[in-house]
């Protein structure tokens, strides 16, 4: 009786926390709908500095594959649930891990096109259909993203999914710990940020992806800059991806990036012959990534040949996952639940965010980005297709946390006074 009573006043301290933080977060999801109803919608090509309403088409080049529907899109975000059983019978639903993932893209309307980084953004997107699998668990196979090997289009496989089941889990201890470091670092110097703290947060974000490759890219080319201060290295990697794999033009760049490599980072080993260089790439399939690593790396580049260039091996490198990427993952066991949503390229948004200047600009007309910003943190992408929507969805929320978390940390609050002997 005494370890009954136990659990029920430690489970009414809980619910009285969560009712308390339910109740100040309906607060917050109000004032968002506030802010959200009172912004009038503003054509993208007379966009201010500051908080702002856009409405306009997704396009980019830069997409990923879903992981569960393979849905080409430029963000997808999966919630993983796995059933736990009870001993009395029955059963619920647990959130193992949420796993997003995004890609800069552009919104269109009829008068232009801004540049946005969905990342941190709230998202009130249709969900895929859900799927259920069930797995005992194995020692897996070489990681690779879903859908590497079918076509999009094409749903992943049971054992696919359970396999990145795994990968999710990973990512989100990953986003742990670089949580952790982040508060770490800002509240040792909140003034000072390392230059690679970004791209270190993201490789722990998703350890075993492209997630990765910003944080490698930077690592890799710091290495070579100690000994190539000139950048010829880092031009002669772009060189190579200006021609289609297997070309001619392509063999002709790989054995000069390879010639001059040796001579930069080796200056004592002989300059190696044009078949040297072909045998060992052949041999080594890697090597490929680690150029498109290093290619990568570079500054966006003015010339639009060796730009075009650029996003090829960034294309190369998110497709072709490497180092970390490659370890065996085993299979999840259990029995799981997973809901996709996915932002599609042609699809119209909305979107309320903050515009700032864009720090990497392609061109003239791209000197904007919107994204989450620092003064106001409200930053929703929607489907539903009128704002007055968004905000009457916003609104309810709010109304079902205020009354929700209040009515849970009143009838909380009554167990642990009547447990007290004060009611």
């Amino acid at each position: 009786m005494a370890q009954d009573d136990g659990q029920l006043i430690m489970a009414a301290i809980l619910g009285f926390g969560g009712g308390l933080y339910a109740f100040a977060k309906g607060f917050r999801e109000f004032r968002k709908s506030r802010v959200v109803a009172d912004t009038p919608e503003t054509r993208i090509r007379s966009i201010p500095m500051g908080f702002v309403q856009i409405r306009g088409e997704a396009r980019g080049q830069q997409t990923l594959l879903s992981p569960v529907t393979r849905t080409p899109c430029h963000l997808f975000k999966v919630d993983i649930e796995q059933w736990h059983s009870e001993s009395e019978g029955g059963g619920e639903w647990k959130r193992v891990a949420t796993d997003l993932q995004s890609v800069k893209f552009d919104l269109q309307d009829a008068s232009g096109n801004v540049l946005v980084d969905p990342t941190n953004a709230e998202l009130d997107l249709p969900p895929n259909p859900v799927r259920e699998i069930r797995g005992h668990g194995s020692a897996g196979s070489p990681a690779s993203p879903p859908g590497a090997a079918m076509p999009a289009g094409t749903p992943a496989t049971d054992a696919e999914l359970l396999q990145y089941i795994e990968q999710a889990r990973v990512r989100h201890l990953g986003q742990m710990v670089g949580k952790g470091i982040s508060l770490i670092a800002h509240a040792a110097n909140p003034a000072q940020q390392v230059p690679q703290q970004p791209s270190l947060l993201s490789m722990l974000t998703n350890p075993i992806g492209f997630g990765a490759g910003d944080f490698k890219s930077q690592m890799i080319k710091m290495m070579v800059a100690r000994k190539d201060p000139t950048g010829q290295n880092t031009r002669l990697a772009l060189e190579i991806w200006k021609y289609p794999q297997g070309s001619a033009e392509y063999q002709t760049a790989v054995v000069r990036f390879g010639q001059a490599y040796t001579r930069t980072m080796n200056p004592s080993m002989p300059t190696p012959n044009a078949a040297t260089v072909l045998m060992y790439v052949r041999q080594r399939p890697e090597l490929v990534g680690m150029v498109a690593m290093l290619a990568a790396s570079a500054e966006p580049q003015a010339d639009p040949e060796l730009e075009k260039a650029r996003q090829a091996a960034l294309a190369f490198q998110r497709n072709n996952p490497t180092g970390a990427a490659r370890m065996r993952t085993s299979q999840a066991s259990g029995h799981f639940r997973l809901t996709e949503y996915c932002l599609r390229p042609g699809q119209v948004y909305d979107i309320s965010g903050t515009c700032a200047e864009n720090p990497q600009p392609r061109d003239e007309f791209d000197r904007n980005i919107v994204l989450k910003g620092t003064n106001e943190p409200t930053f929703l992408i929607s489907s539903k297709g009128e704002r007055k929507a968004v905000a009457s969805g916003l609104r309810k929320k709010a109304a079902w946390m205020i009354l929700g978390g209040a009515a849970v940390a009143v009838i909380c609050l009554a167990i642990l006074l009547g447990k007290m002997g004060l009611l």
